[in-house]
């Protein structure tokens, strides 16, 4: 027979199990806080925001996405960065399904463009000593840090203010984080309900026209003293986010902080949660890293290019090798090895070699394929075009002095080697160098040292231009497109002038040209 009361314990004991989760998030939204999740994903978040960082963040919402997570922890510590990689980072979390919550985790400071970063997550929860905010745009330069100007800072309010619209902050405070020209008001409606208005809004507002939705201008009183005074750039320590109402979480003893990390995953937990802590791997740390030498590594491939077009392969052609793979690696990792950049530096190579094979000597073709390359690297190490640059000021500049420091240094150097060490292997390769056995006698200006037909050894290597040994006289040549090795045997084609064109002589049986 059925012990009918000891079955009815057990039932009513699973039941009460399977009611415990949502039981914890019913007290959770009982306490003030959002509520608990199942699955987290905590993303670290820290240093400079540039492609790196971008590409990596958005390597971990697409992986939030496939293994399920429904809540995204960025552990946010950071300076900022560059506007452009700040705005993709936020977008892409504001696009985010609803059934993944975004918390941005503050335990030291969110500033520039990390606090835009911090403003398009679904809640923010910051350390007790965090700061958050000052997200003016601006470059560093010679004469310091300059704030980036209106043509800057409108769009950047208005992606601020589509944020704080979404997620529930204060407009007008959000907006002052952008422009110190801002003055805001804190005003309180006929129920006692908190809000922030730009002064100017205030003061200008028609009083039947509708401040908040729902609320009438003229239902609205100034309480105190603006609370974002003129020419302040707003930054908000967590006490002041928290009276601002841009912290919703409670913990323990109806705290807006937590101690630490810990307590927050427990506040945010479900008792059979799942938790996934990730932070960049070797190789984007690396990429970071190189990054910052962008503009070194991609002067190093064009003088390693120009050495291979003029003078042929050689230890500049290794290191120029190495240099190129680190710059595509850096952008793989980045994500922004794209057709634009490739396709200035394909301009670049063929305009080095038209300046070689077609247009004797160096001049504007092979300046002109520099700067081609210059300008792709120039992308490739932003992550942008043209129309991205204005956002993009002090990468710029950073790369610009990197490059043109690097390809003079090494021109000189180069040069130096060519002047010092003439017989030493790597410089041999490098160089033109004077050919070995007993002297010979320099060309003459005028007239030419040869006549069509004539056959000599090559001094040097000749790609395409180069020396050659015509009757015991060193006689300055082109060749007729072949890159010629040295000590091989060479015919006049053509003189012209003083330009004389020699072709290889491929066996005894060529003939003389007519």
């Amino acid at each position: 027979m059925t012990n009918r009361p000891l079955t009815t314990v057990f039932l009513a004991l699973a039941l009460a199990s399977l009611a415990l989760p949502s039981l914890a998030e019913e007290q959770a939204e009982a306490d003030g806080s959002p509520g608990r999740f199942h699955h987290l994903r905590v993303v670290d978040f820290e240093g400079a925001i540039g492609p790196v960082p971008a590409a990596y963040v958005a390597r971990q919402i697409e992986a939030a996405r496939e293994t399920g997570a429904d809540c995204l922890v960025l552990r946010i510590d950071s300076p900022g960065g560059t506007v452009l990689h700040s705005m993709e980072i936020a977008d892409a979390l504001l696009d985010l399904e609803d059934d993944i919550h975004v918390i941005a985790w503050v335990p030291e400071s969110a500033y520039s463009g990390a606090a835009m970063v911090a403003l398009a997550c679904d809640e923010i929860v910051m350390g007790r000593s965090a700061h958050l905010g000052d997200a003016q745009p601006g470059t560093h330069g010679a004469e310091g840090w300059k704030a980036a100007g209106e043509k800057l800072e409108s769009p950047l309010r208005a992606k601020l203010r589509a944020y704080a619209e979404r997620n529930g902050y204060p407009v007008a405070l959000a907006e002052a984080m952008v422009s110190a020209r801002l003055e805001v008001l804190k005003v309180r409606d006929p129920e006692g309900g908190v809000h922030y208005l730009e002064t100017e809004d205030f003061q200008t507002m028609e009083p039947e026209a509708e401040a908040f939705p729902g609320i009438l201008r003229k239902d609205l009183t100034q309480v105190g003293a603006p609370v974002v005074g003129a020419d302040e750039l707003l930054t908000l320590t967590a006490t002041e986010a928290r009276d601002t109402g841009f912290l919703e979480r409670r913990f323990a003893d109806d705290r807006a902080f937590p101690k630490d990390e810990d307590e927050l995953l427990d506040n945010l937990k479900t008792p059979d949660a799942v938790v996934d802590f990730v932070t960049l791997s070797f190789s984007e740390s690396a990429s970071r890293l190189l990054l910052q030498l962008a503009g070194i590594l991609s002067a190093l491939v064009a003088i390693s290019l120009m050495v291979l077009v003029w003078q042929g392969p050689g230890v500049m052609t290794f290191v120029g090798g190495i240099a190129l793979v680190l710059v595509i690696l850096i952008n793989l990792t980045a994500d922004q090895l794209n057709g634009f950049p490739i396709f200035l530096l394909v301009v670049g190579v063929l305009l080095l070699f038209a300046e070689v094979f077609v247009i004797p000597g160096f001049g504007i073709a092979g300046l002109l394929g520099i700067a081609a390359m210059g300008t792709g690297f120039l992308f490739l190490a932003a992550g942008a075009t043209f129309d991205d640059m204005g956002g993009l000021q002090e990468i710029s500049i950073g790369f610009g002095l990197q490059f043109v420091t690097t390809i003079l240094v090494g021109l000189v150097a180069l040069f130096v080697l060519s002047r010092l060490v003439p017989s030493v292997g790597p410089a041999r390769r490098m160089v033109l160098a004077a050919p070995e056995g007993p002297a010979v006698t320099a060309t003459d200006t005028a007239p030419p040292a040869a006549s069509p037909g004539a056959r000599g050894l090559a001094a040097s290597a000749l790609r395409p231009a180069g020396t050659v040994e015509i009757d015991g006289r060193l006689v300055d040549v082109v060749t007729d497109g072949s890159w010629v090795p040295r000590g091989a045997a060479v015919v006049v084609v053509s003189v012209e002038g003083n330009r004389v064109v020699v072709r290889p002589l491929a066996d005894e049986t060529d003939e003389e040209p007519a």
